[in-house]
């Protein structure tokens, strides 16, 4: 029962972290105005805003123009509700709790709004580094590790920034190897930045060998980067654990 309301919950938080990121996109205030669909602008009604019931019931369609609704708007909320239910097992305090959820919601709103438009937007990640930064060195001790990653971690990507002359990578993600830095700390903003790294290699290999890209084709990085984060902030000790066991050290 627990998890099926957390599930639910996510959700619906997810659902409204989509809205959160749609409309920053397109330069709209977040908390103002009904929802309406996104092909016949039509106002939605509370019925067709169900999180995944109302997708499923509508067979993923407007009620009104009978377009089809991105899968974007099912798999966030399904997302959400699953790293609802996934947080029930890592948090063990009123802190951890409101540090999981930030982490949560500023991943969700970075990876949507990258996944649509190969932008990380200051507006979101700077507040990201802002919130998660001090809620982190409220929860776990020590502030000079997370601010020796935060560190590291902006100057990975200005290295290559400076190096390509922004061929490579942008202040974008200058930043958000900041937010990394901020949650992992060091060591672990290495581990989390090798696992995207390794990661986004093996995906962008299946994507190629699929003829679903090419070579030249760009990927959204951040979508790279802050699941890598995310697994390494909760798993990065047995990650790194497991990884010593392979090479024999």
């Amino acid at each position: 029962m627990l998890y099926a309301i957390l599930f639910v919950l996510g959700a619906a938080w997810g659902s409204f972290l989509n809205v959160v990121a749609c409309r920053l996109q397109a330069g709209q205030q977040f908390l103002e105005g009904r929802s309406v669909c996104a092909r016949c602008r039509r106002k939605l009604h509370w019925h067709d805003l169900v999180p995944v019931v109302s997708f499923l019931a509508l067979w993923g369609k407007c009620r009104f123009c009978k377009k089809r609704i991105s899968a974007q708007y099912l798999l966030s909320e399904l997302g959400t509700g699953a790293l609802f239910v996934l947080g029930a097992g890592m948090v063990f305090s009123p802190l951890s709790s409101l540090l999981y959820l930030a982490v949560v919601s500023f991943f969700v709103v970075l990876f949507v709004y990258d996944l649509r438009t190969y932008v990380i937007p200051d507006k979101i990640v700077i507040p990201g580094i802002i919130v998660i930064g001090a809620l982190n060195a409220l929860a776990a001790g020590p502030a000079v590790p997370l601010l020796l990653g935060a560190l590291l971690g902006g100057l990975w990507f200005l290295a290559q920034f400076l190096v390509s002359r922004g061929r490579w990578v942008g202040g974008g993600d200058i930043r958000l190897g900041v937010l990394m830095g901020a949650l992992l700390g060091y060591p672990m903003v290495f581990l989390g930045l090798g696992i995207a790294y390794v990661g986004g290699s093996i995906i962008a290999l299946v994507l190629i060998a699929a003829r679903l890209t090419t070579f030249k084709s760009r990927l959204p990085f951040a979508t790279l980067l802050l699941p890598a984060a995310f697994a390494a902030w909760l798993w990065g000790e047995a990650i790194w654990a497991w990884y010593r066991t392979i090479i024999g050290v």
